[in-house]
């Protein structure tokens, strides 16, 4: 099989690589310090985003930020140091369109191709392969990588020009913002008019209420277990920036999403950056009146 490269291989990169290798293809993968479960996987390590591009014609990133798209594209080794004669580099990261755009001519003067997009799910989703991806641009170069797509995910959506991708990602990311603060609240809530909060986990789980986001979290908020990372506040506050950008750009009142931001512009300043984003709750709580769980 053609040879595929992943850059970036964090809870989400990482995943889809060992799904890559799972449906037989070759993975050369590229991340800043030793990629060993790659290596553990069957995968093979680069020393540069340059390398990646030498050996693969079809490229996948996902990256923490733009200026770490930036870099690997147009950086010292980057992708575009060097003939990208067809390569198509399918961008995951969420970052500002035109940056991505700028990046993708760097690509295009030097014979590659980018496609936008983007990838809406917990790191337990993309293993099994129920992350959504959201692809936009070039349709034949989408048609050239959908069935490496096919391999990463069940469910892959192309959306149209470049840059609806990220567009449809900061709408599942609205979502995703709502549906965490929702969770804290009703927790709060709970736990101030008197239910034990595990018994209230329970009960709410499967019913009309719940959500992904309550069944992945809600117990960690309840236990203050926000070590395990498989999303940080920081991470999610950075999307936030992008979705209001967004609202205030289209003319679209986003007052949720303004209610929410607030808490969690809040737990960022309170030290839960790089703590999973499940440490809202110390907010929430406190706001209520209520002891931050003992864990945490």
């Amino acid at each position: 099989m053609t040879p595929i490269g992943i850059i970036g291989l964090g809870q989400i990169g990482l995943p889809m690589a060992q799904n890559l290798i799972k449906a037989g293809y070759q993975v050369v993968g590229r991340r800043r310090r030793e990629p060993r479960e790659l290596i553990e996987a069957g995968g093979i390590a680069a020393r540069s985003a340059r390398e990646v591009a030498e050996r693969c014609p079809i490229i996948l990133s996902c990256l923490t930020d733009g200026t770490a798209l930036a870099d690997v594209v147009s950086g010292a080794d980057g992708l575009a140091d060097g003939d990208c004669d067809g390569r198509i580099l399918v961008e995951l990261t969420t970052a500002d369109t035109e940056l991505k755009r700028a990046q993708a001519r760097a690509l295009e003067a030097r014979g590659g191709r980018m496609l936008d997009g983007a990838v809406s799910g917990i790191p337990r989703m993309v293993r099994e392969r129920q992350g959504v991806v959201f692809v936009s641009g070039d349709e034949e170069a989408f048609a050239a990588v959908r069935a490496v797509l096919d391999a990463v995910s069940a469910k892959v959506f192309f959306m149209g020009p470049f840059g609806n991708a990220l567009k449809a990602k900061l709408c599942a990311n609205l979502l995703v913002t709502l549906h965490i603060a929702a969770a804290a609240e009703a927790l709060a809530l709970g736990s101030k008019i008197g239910v034990d909060p595990h018994r209230l986990i329970d009960a709410l789980k499967d019913g009309a209420g719940a959500s992904l986001q309550f069944n992945a979290r809600a117990a960690s908020m309840a236990d203050g277990d926000w070590q395990v990372v498989r999303g940080s506040t920081a991470m999610l506050a950075k999307d936030i920036h992008l979705i209001a950008a967004a609202g205030k750009q289209a003319r679209c009142p986003t007052p949720l999403l303004d209610a929410a931001a607030a808490i969690y512009a809040e737990a960022m300043r309170d030290g839960y950056a790089d703590l999973d984003v499940a440490s809202i709750y110390a907010v929430v709580a406190r706001r209520a009146g209520l002891p931050i769980p003992k864990k945490a």
